[in-house]
């Protein structure tokens, strides 16, 4: 597990390292001036070592700050209803690289029930929104990613969201 959470610790610095050098800031502008950021989602959820696919939703909070608030810190959600009533609660760092993409990433902890017993354990959560801004609101397709010393999931979906 920690070779995994390492893995996409180096592949989202990559990419952050990479979308710095290849745009131009003077074009670059973060539309969403709102300090905190509510979002909800519906997803498709795929758990590896699971036959199928189980519905699942997220929601998060972000209080955003720095030069166009290009960065957040909150708390996010998610929740796969499968049998194994997957509940996972995140720590975030929210970051907008380009102008229309927010990547959020952090460590959280997951409730599960296996064989009948209910169980928590340490957890990290990934996940990458293309949104469009309408006035307040954002919507855009979602991709998450989790992992636990049990589970890795992947889901995909639709997210909405409201800047305050």
């Amino acid at each position: 597990m920690t070779r995994t959470i390492l893995f996409s610790i180096f592949l989202l610095f990559s990419f952050f390292v990479s979308a710095q050098n290849n745009h131009n800031h003077h074009n670059h502008e973060h539309t969403d001036l709102h300090k905190y950021h509510i979002g909800v989602g519906g997803t498709v959820a795929y758990l590896k070592g699971e036959s199928g696919f189980a519905p699942g939703a997220h929601l998060h909070f972000i209080r955003q700050f720095g030069h166009q608030n290009r960065w957040g810190l909150g708390l996010g959600y998610e929740t796969i209803f499968d049998e194994h009533k997957h509940n996972g609660l995140n720590l975030l760092v929210n970051y907008h690289p380009l102008k229309h993409l927010s990547l959020n990433v952090g460590p959280g902890i997951i409730f599960s029930e296996h064989d009948g017993e209910n169980e928590t354990k340490p957890a990290f959560h990934t996940e990458a929104v293309y949104e469009f801004n309408v006035g307040k609101f954002h919507i855009g397709p979602m991709a998450g990613f989790g992992i636990d010393k049990e589970d890795t999931h992947f889901s995909v979906g639709v997210h909405v969201g409201i800047g305050l």
